[in-house]
């Protein structure tokens, strides 16, 4: 397979949505069933609701090219996470032991038109997304964390090497566990790192339950994701609660 680079915008910003539902989605890594029964569970309408993702998509399930097929719904849309960068990595930089060795074996059984389409899926999704909301705060989305204190220069950070990687793997917020004040963001959404269950440190929530692994797939609407409360001081034990190191 021989793919090109297309080029994409790193972030993206969608309009508040005033005529349906707004939802937040952790890590799904090819669980496709849980999804649809996520979907099912909320009654989610594709006419008026929207899905917006923090990426990892792929790898580890049974279905990964049918998450990555989400990318064409109209009403979904998804940060890349590490694994989607381990994808293009493979393909562009010839880092396909990596991949493999993290569940990135599905792609090999895909068509040559499949693999493109998966690696142009890839390409195009934003390191970042900020999502306004109806009263004018907004919600700001990447994939593993955020290492800024004010999402209002996230164009400039969707640029700076350092603070990609970090939103692409970093666990700095979970593992220290200090609460977050964006000067900007009401929130900011991430994944990356299987807890328990979601936490919000100040700002900062983290969604990704560990589906792929045994655990939940969070799908949790933005009233839902505002109204849940910050951890108040937390302890050591709270820190490393349910966290499984893992990529």
């Amino acid at each position: 397979m021989t793919s090109v680079h297309v080029k994409a915008p790193r972030h993206i910003r969608l309009p508040a949505n005033r005529a349906g539902r707004d939802f937040l989605l952790g890590d799904v890594h090819g669980e496709y069933d849980a999804f649809v029964k996520e979907m099912v569970r909320v009654k989610f309408d594709p006419a008026v609701d929207r899905v917006i993702s923090v990426g990892d998509l792929v790898d580890r399930g049974p279905n990964s090219y049918d998450c990555m097929a989400l990318l064409h719904k109209p009403w979904f849309f998804a940060t890349r996470g590490n694994h989607e960068t381990m994808l293009l990595d493979a393909q562009f930089d010839g880092a396909m032991a990596m991949w493999m060795a993290n569940g990135g074996e599905w792609f090999l059984k895909l068509s040559e038109a499949q693999k493109e389409e998966c690696t142009q899926l890839a390409q195009q999704m934003p390191i970042a997304i900020t999502l306004e909301l109806k009263d004018g705060r907004t919600i700001g989305v990447c994939h593993a964390e955020w290492p800024g204190e004010d999402w209002g220069y996230v164009d400039e950070s969707v640029f700076d090497l350092y603070q990609v990687q970090a939103m692409m793997w970093g666990r700095k917020v979970l593992t220290k566990g200090k609460a977050q004040q964006d000067r900007t963001a009401t929130l900011t959404v991430h994944g990356h790192t299987p807890i328990d269950a979601p936490r919000k440190l100040g700002s900062a929530l983290f969604i990704d339950t560990g589906c792929v692994y045994g655990g939940t797939l969070t799908l949790v609407s933005v009233d839902q994701a505002l109204a849940i409360p910050p951890e108040v001081k937390p302890s050591i034990f709270n820190r490393l609660r349910g966290f499984r190191n893992r990529s």
